[in-house]
């Protein structure tokens, strides 16, 4: 059976496939590419299905080039972040033990005793490969990728995904969005990350274009989305905030190749869905993770659930219920953990038996996230069960209160977590980033004009930056240190 990449080439050989900086390939040129690295792969390094491949790259063509090269051996990706101190990356190669890993340069090879074979990618692409063409026996149920959890609020767990459970997921996507000959989909996302991979994964089994970004730089993602026709594009809300303070341009009337927005990994505060709206953007919010090869839930291109606060509705494929502590499921309109089950969801996590038992019963992944089903079938998510504050007896969710402090004129971002209290078991603080140094006490009497008594912060802090993911995930572990018991 082909590849994904071979069935693409075949059907759209002269088709834009990739597009990095002033650089251009088609889907002709990526198989061909990609091919004679792939002879590389097998006959110098002896590359097999089977097989782990780790990548320690930035996001460039040639890593996207070798990400198929990798797959057209048979041997799954994965791509290890770029920001890892090294006993961290070190700690996830012991986990993969992969065949090879591939980086910049020899400079960050990892410690002799992982005994993990290198190469670099300059040595990669220089070598003179016997053949102009190599792929592997494929099966869409082998392995495709690994990809590591964020840790944002914990430690990393390692994913497995084979292609069947990719393609479910372009699916599903391709469901609710559509599929058009002049898809661009912009790429400012990692492709360490299950938001950036999932692209390139549409991107082969659909046909779709792809524009790639090394990093989130406002001013050149703003040009791109002018000059080079984007039709879709995927951020988290920091990243579009900042878009929108560059660009004042960017508005829906001047952009009609921009048909979506698909905005998640974190809620969207009202500040700036107010200007979302005021400036008629196809915005999109949406809800997935890594386990789920990205997007579950996502607003539709109709205006259903575009509401503030909803995620959308289940994609094509995806089953979604909310249960509570004993793991029945819950009535609409009642909070509890959300539970999916679908053909994009992985099996479970690598070599992670105990807590497969549990998080993967019966079919079903617990998704430790918390929210609520209304009756028009839209989702909204609420937190993140170890980060929702029980004060009292009262639920509270961080949430609401950051949502209450960024409407402040003067608070730039906002983190709001629980620390332990002899008396009320939990009480939320909060660590705010302001531009103006407007004093505690005036944040406190803000807050109290705008919640419940027992939902305002019972400590503050005020810092110069918030610790999050390069994706703009909080690092909720993170924000509890400024919370310690010496400090409060």
């Amino acid at each position: 059976m082909n590849t994904p990449l071979q069935d693409i080439a075949q059907r759209f050989p002269t088709r834009l496939a990739l597009i990095d900086g002033d650089r251009e390939w088609t889907w002709e040129t990526i198989l061909h590419d990609a091919g004679m690295l792939a002879d590389v792969l097998h006959r110098e390094h002896a590359i097999q299905p089977g097989d782990t491949v780790a990548t320690l790259l930035d996001n460039s063509a040639e890593h996207v080039i070798l990400l198929h090269a990798i797959w057209l051996t048979g041997a799954a990706v994965a791509p290890l972040n770029t920001r890892l101190l090294r006993i961290e990356r070190d700690r996830q190669l012991e986990l993969l033990r992969p065949a090879m890993l591939v980086q910049t340069s020899v400079d960050a090879a990892p410690d002799p005793i992982l005994d993990v074979p290198l190469a670099t990618l300059n040595e990669l692409f220089s070598a003179k490969p016997d053949h102009d063409f190599f792929s592997a026996d494929f099966d869409f149920d082998q392995p495709c990728s690994v990809l590591f959890t964020s840790g944002s609020s914990g430690t990393p767990k390692a994913v497995p995904h084979s292609w069947q459970q990719h393609r479910a997921s372009a699916v599903a996507s391709a469901e609710n969005l559509g599929v058009r000959d002049d898809d661009n989909w912009q790429c400012v996302i990692p492709l360490y990350h299950i938001g950036g991979l999932a692209i390139l994964t549409r991107g082969v089994l659909h046909g779709i274009g792809t524009t790639l970004h090394d990093g989130f730089e406002p001013a050149s993602i703003a040009e791109t989305l002018r000059s080079r026709r984007i039709t879709i594009t995927s951020l988290v809300p920091t990243m579009l905030h900042r878009l929108l303070q560059t660009d004042p341009d960017l508005e829906g009337s001047r952009y009609p190749e921009l048909r979506a927005i698909l905005l998640g990994g974190a809620p969207a505060a009202d500040r700036l869905l107010a200007e979302i709206k005021k400036r008629r953007l196809p915005v999109l919010s949406t809800y997935g993770m890594t386990e789920s090869c990205s997007q579950v839930v996502t607003a539709s291109p109709d205006a259903h659930c575009r509401t503030a606060g909803s995620a959308g509705r289940p994609l094509h494929g995806v089953e979604l219920r909310i249960c509570g502590e004993n793991g029945k499921p819950l009535p609409g309109g009642m909070e509890g953990e959300i539970h999916l089950r679908g053909p994009m969801l992985t099996a479970g996590y690598l070599h992670h038996h105990a807590l497969n038992s549990t998080r993967f019963a019966d079919g079903w992944f617990q998704t430790g996230d918390m929210g609520v089903l209304g009756d028009d079938g839209c989702l909204r998510v609420l937190a993140r069960r170890e980060d929702m504050i029980i004060s009292g007896g009262e639920n509270i969710y961080p949430a609401e209160i950051v949502s209450v402090l960024l409407a402040h004129e003067d608070v730039q971002d906002a983190a709001v977590v629980g620390i332990d209290d002899e008396e009320w078991g939990q009480r939320p603080c909060a660590a705010v980033i302001l531009s103006k140094g407007t004093p505690v006490d005036e944040l406190d009497g803000w807050c109290r004009e705008r919640l419940s008594a027992y939902k305002v912060p019972r400590h503050w802090r005020i810092v110069d930056m918030l610790p999050r993911t390069q994706t703009g995930k909080l690092l909720t572990g993170e924000v509890r240190k400024l919370f310690s018991r010496e400090t409060i």
